[in-house]
């Protein structure tokens, strides 16, 4: 193997070492569950990688299993843990300042009125449908009345012109 190689991989092992350790500080200080989720993938693959450059730099391929698994391990550990890990508080039960407890009052007060003038408007609406459908029925019949004396009176010319 050139010496450039040799290089690069040194260094990079070296590197992934380097974020090894720092990772298991993160792992080990938190401070909350998810930094150390976080901490563990990132050890996860890293332990993948350190695994891969042994592996070219010793030219054995049957390591390649071991990087393999940590990679396995290491997405189902976040898989797991994002699955079962706690959710967040719901904190709507927690006791309110009271600014919060007037803003809440307000906002109930809009709403509630909100909804009065919307079934204000709606009652509205309905007295003008029905005193609009009473107008056009009492023109309908109006309309009808007139029809029926219009052709009384044209009856009315017509027999008289025949006498």
């Amino acid at each position: 193997m050139s010496t450039w190689i040799t290089a690069i991989l040194f260094v990079a092992l070296m590197a992934m070492i380097a974020t090894s350790f720092m990772t298991l500080v993160r792992l080990t200080l938190g401070p909350s569950i998810m930094d150390r989720a976080v901490a563990s993938d990132v050890l996860a693959v890293a332990a993948a990688g350190i695994t891969l450059v042994l592996a070219v730099r010793t030219d054995r391929t049957d390591v390649l299993v071991l990087a393999i698994m940590f990679s396995m391990v290491g997405f189902m550990y976040s898989v797991t843990l994002g699955r079962f890990s706690e959710r967040p508080r719901d904190t709507t039960d927690s006791p309110a300042t009271p600014e919060q407890l007037r803003a809440q009052e307000v906002r109930l007060m809009r709403e509630a009125q909100s909804e009065l003038h919307a079934e204000e408007r709606e009652a509205i609406k309905a007295a003008r449908e029905a005193q609009v459908s009473k107008q056009s029925a009492k023109s309908v019949t109006d309309a009808g009345e007139r029809a029926k004396q219009a052709s009384k009176k044209a009856s009315k010319k017509a027999s008289e012109k025949h006498e």
